[in-house]
């Protein structure tokens, strides 16, 4: 529970040190600014394991401002590549082939039509001359596409579904209230608005000459990667005419719903609040609470430049606090701030940064780059030298003692005087900066995004200790008993030493038990905002005891607590997992199998996280003697029929089949795989059954 005292009182009531803050290891944790993710008009780059072998791999958004450029994508030469993981080549014209270039503004990776790979979409900016530009989607060639993982098709017509408020001028192509349409955007991002299991778009404008004059709007993926426009989608009056260059998808209440914080670069910051699991808003998905959670607080901008917003935990009570770019002008000044999350839905804006330069900044991200457990920043600079701010949150201090001080000086109080930046490469005009483990040894390096066709960096972290620290559980969702025969969908909240976006690519499991017996696994789904949601299937009768384990990437393991409720039910699932995996290269691999199953319909099965390019067995049987196999449980016992196929080079084996005919009602398969593995001690892997009952 939150203390009644208010967190700046105890603050003064603390002793001041002038202590240096601990440094977990001596000299320069980043030594060099390796060349690397190519040169262009670099605007955003975003990481994530394109080819699904085990590393982070890059996409780089080109063009900004100036003439339009081709986008790149770098793979991590680690993995299937069997270089050096942590160095990178430039695959931009294979895996891009065929793309057009664009003046992009941002890139970001989601899996849109939910088949177990990363695809891409691009924001452009356009401009008064063009009358604005396509944003573009490109489907990753892997999974549902039955081609080579990690390449990439433009899909960018079918991408788009209905328009509503989209003026038919802006539209491109037929003109029929669906498909492409022209705009000015900076930042577009994907999070399961709409609590159902899938990524939806929010997608934002600033309009021509960043003048704020353009709707930011709300797109529903349908469950196959098409969006359609949701609208209207906030309470009416709201103002979504922003000169936002950045937003952030998170939950600020507590209440397991994406909400939306906005930075504007030449007027005030907005919050928009979900009313999808909770609150008020005359039936619009979203209220705009800019006037309660910010004006009245005094949380308001103070000048201008406020490129960017980014979430984080900075004070270590639980909840998002959101760090803000250039947000007080004070004098003409470009000082950030924090916007302490209050807990009720208000902000207050904190000077807790110290050795602030004061120069026009563009960008932050949060990480842990020395190992201690708390949130680090990393600030790109607009024109000049870009800076590492350590937390002093694991050493003790208070806020008012400041939490994030900039390292390698002395000036503005700052404790942290050793340097930790490279000495040379450090420079220019740097965008965008990610923060990740790229070379897989357990403490978190930086990429960077230059304008002015200036040479891309990679710092990598040479000398961080590597993270110890398991994710935590902020928020755990309550479950009563029931008997309505439904799915029960459970949220959980998590919390960790990494910023949000690499949250996202952990892996999250709910395990459940029904009356004590055998443990059955499902994979949670990443909504955004750290937050995660499994389903249990309703077609359970007695106790259900439930537990959620997350791992983040360094394979620190968090385990909550168990839970427990009492679902009666006479109905059935068509499908229902059964099991869990054993632990193989990738992790536990996992069987989703999906579609339904009556004659001539589609069904989709889904082997993922197994080892890549490796031969595996189908097991299927009509009944079920569970017993022991390799080190797990093989439920497809005694086994009918063995299919033999193989993983490709990202782990996943996927195909379709349509259902035959004549299948009676109430008939039961089970569906299980085992695969070859050498990093098991018994040679192969297994993964959970999967169940099927013909309706």
């Amino acid at each position: 529970m939150r203390s009644t005292l208010p967190l700046v009182a105890l603050a003064l009531l603390a002793p001041l040190t002038s202590a240096q803050l601990t440094d977990l290891q001596s000299g320069r944790n980043f030594p060099t600014a390796s060349a690397a993710f190519g040169n262009g008009r670099s605007e955003n780059i975003d990481l994530g394991d394109v080819d699904n072998d085990g590393d982070y791999d890059a996409v780089v958004a080109n063009g900004g401002d100036g003439a339009a450029q081709a986008n790149g994508i770098y793979i991590n030469n680690g993995g299937v590549q069997g270089g050096t993981i942590g160095t990178f080549s430039d695959q931009s014209a294979t895996r891009f082939a065929g793309t057009p270039n664009d003046t992009s503004r941002d890139c970001e990776l989601a899996d849109f039509d939910a088949d177990g790979d990363l695809d891409v979409y691009i924001s452009n900016r356009g401009s008064t001359v063009n009358g604005g530009e396509v944003s573009r989607a490109y489907t990753n060639l892997g999974g549902l596409q039955f081609g080579a993982v990690g390449f990439y098709t433009e899909t960018t017509d079918s991408f788009w579904g209905s328009l509503i408020s989209v003026p038919t001028s802006d539209e491109v192509g037929a003109q029929d209230g669906k498909g492409p349409f022209k705009d000015y955007s900076c930042d577009c991002d994907f999070g399961d608005l709409d609590d159902d299991g899938d990524v939806d778009l929010f997608h934002s404008s600033y309009g021509p000459n960043i003048g704020g004059n353009r709707d930011s709007r709300i797109f529903f993926n349908d469950g196959t990667g098409v969006f359609n426009e949701h609208w209207p989608w906030v309470d009416p009056g709201a103002d979504i005419q922003l000169h936002t260059l950045d937003f952030d998808l998170i939950d600020l209440d507590d209440d397991f719903d994406l909400d939306v914080f906005a930075s504007s670069r030449d007027s005030q910051a907005r919050v928009y609040r979900n009313n999808t699991n909770g609150g008020t808003g005359a039936g619009a998905l979203f209220t705009d609470m800019t006037q309660s959670a910010l004006i009245n607080t005094g949380a308001t901008l103070n000048g201008s430049n406020n490129y960017e917003c980014e979430p984080g935990d900075v004070d270590g009570d639980g909840d998002m606090d959101m760090y803000m770019k250039n947000y007080d002008g004070g004098g003409g000044g470009n000082y950030d701030r924090i916007l302490r999350n209050n807990g009720n839905f208000t902000f207050s804006k904190m000077n807790w940064i110290k050795g602030d330069p004061n120069v026009d900044e563009n960008e932050i991200d949060f990480l842990d780059y020395d190992g201690d457990g708390d949130l680090d920043a990393f600030v790109a600079n607009f024109s000049g030298t870009n800076w590492l701010y350590q937390s002093g949150l694991a050493d003790g201090l208070t806020p008012a003692q400041g939490l994030l001080h900039r390292t390698g000086t002395t000036t503005g109080g700052s404790l942290a005087s050793w340097s930790e930046t490279p000495a040379s490469g450090n420079g220019g005009t740097t965008l965008d900066g990610e923060c990740g483990d790229m070379d897989g040894d357990g403490d978190t390096d930086i990429l960077l995004a230059n304008d002015q066709n200036q040479q891309n960096r990679y710092w990598e972290n040479v000398l961080g200790v590597p993270d110890t620290h398991a994710p935590t559980f902020h928020h755990i969702e309550s479950q009563g008993n029931k008997s309505d025969g439904s799915d029960t969908v459970l949220h959980v909240e998590v919390r960790d030493n990494a910023s949000f976006y690499v949250v996202a690519y952990y892996d999250a499991d709910l395990i459940y038990t029904v009356n004590g017996g055998a443990e059955h696994c499902v994979q949670m789904f990443y909504q955004g905002g750290e937050t995660f949601r499994g389903v249990i299937p309703g077609a359970v009768n007695g106790n259900v005891a439930w537990r959620v384990e997350v791992t983040d990437d360094a394979g620190n393991k968090a385990v909550s607590s168990t839970f427990n409720y009492t679902q009666t039910s006479s109905s059935s699932s068509e499908w229902v997992g059964l099991g869990c995996g054993t632990q193989g290269i990738a992790g536990d691999p996992y069987l989703h199998i999906t579609g339904s199953q009556t004659a001539g319909s589609t069904v989709t099965v889904n082997l993922t996280d197994a080892a890549p390019s490796a031969i595996n067995a189908l097991f299927l049987s009509a009944s079920s003697t569970p017993v022991p196999f390799k080190g797990g449980t093989l439920w497809t016992f005694p086994v009918a029929v063995t299919i033999n196929v193989f993983t490709d080079a990202g782990g996943q084996t996927l195909f379709q089949l349509a259902w035959p005919a004549g299948v009676p009602s109430g008939t039961q398969l089970f569906w299980q795989f085992a695969i070859q593995d050498g990093s098991n001690p018994t040679g192969l892997t297994i993964s959970n059954a999967v169940r099927g009952t013909t309706p």
